[in-house]
């Protein structure tokens, strides 16, 4: 079981705490924007919504609470820790969603053709097997149901002026997450594997988040360092170089950073 949890597994990080206040971090930053593209894309009130691989469940609370609070939304999580997470969170506020244990690649918690929209969130990075995740998805959405995937690509980041061994840093963190099944360039892939896997109406959007749109250590927490994670033990030592030289120039006010994201959905047949 534990395989299916892809190469995302919190509970394995230096320092969990620091991964579980990226997360927060992360969602409260992206929240506002992401939330536009959500509604554009097909959430809205009253609906049944499932969210996929959902954490520690700060945006299932979120679309519960500010898009869909006369519907279901129902927050699946396999890692345990972060289920329970999911469940502290939600025993603290009111209005909260539901958490259900799923692997993705079953969804054994979800009826067949009962979701009205399905959202992964950086999830499908983390899959050996990304095409078996959509088919599963697909059985659970109800006929005309639709999809929605926010998918990084590492091939859209930029730090102005380059910083020293940047390009490394990054391209090392892409490898080793491929070497462990999973895809950091996988963004521009998801219109052609929904298309592969018979869902229909697709519509893709980039969306970019820089350092005109966020503070610089924010834009550094969320998008960066992170990596540090991903990066094999004998090169930690050029890889630290980096993360200082870059957090140098964002004290300096001498950089720009952008990242960018893709947010792609499809509809069942």
């Amino acid at each position: 079981m534990d395989n299916n949890l892809g190469t995302y597994k919190y509970g394995e990080f230096s320092s969990n705490d620091d991964e579980l206040q990226r997360l927060k971090r992360q969602a409260k930053v992206a929240w506002s924007i992401e939330k536009d593209y959500l509604v554009a894309h097909g959430l809205r009130n009253g609906i049944t919504v499932a969210d996929l691989a959902c954490g520690p469940g700060i945006i299932s609370g979120l679309m519960k609470r500010e898009v869909c609070p006369e519907g279901t939304v129902i927050g699946v999580e396999l890692n345990e820790s972060l289920l329970a997470l999911a469940h502290t969170l939600a025993s603290e506020t009111d209005d909260a969603p539901e958490f259900r244990s799923g692997d993705v690649y079953e969804l054994e918690c979800l009826e067949e053709e009962s979701i009205d929209f399905a959202y992964c969130r950086f999830l499908l990075q983390h899959l050996a097997e990304p095409a078996k995740a959509l088919q599963t998805i697909y059985r659970k959405l109800k006929p005309g149901g639709r999809v929605a995937i926010l998918e990084t690509d590492d091939s859209l980041f930029n730090f102005t002026p380059t910083v020293p061994d940047m390009d490394r840093f990054i391209e090392t963190a892409i490898a080793e997450q491929e070497r462990r099944g999973g895809d950091r360039k996988i963004g521009r892939k998801l219109a052609g594997l929904l298309w592969e896997n018979n869902f229909t109406d697709t519509l893709t959007q980039v969306v970019t988040i820089n350092t005109d749109m966020i503070a610089g250590d924010e834009f550094l927490n969320i998008t960066t360092n992170f990596k540090m994670e991903l990066i094999p033990e004998g090169d930690l030592t050029w890889a630290k170089a980096c993360i200082e030289s870059a957090q140098s120039a964002i004290n300096d006010g001498s950089y720009f950073g952008q990242a960018g994201v893709y947010m792609v959905s499809a509809s069942r047949a």
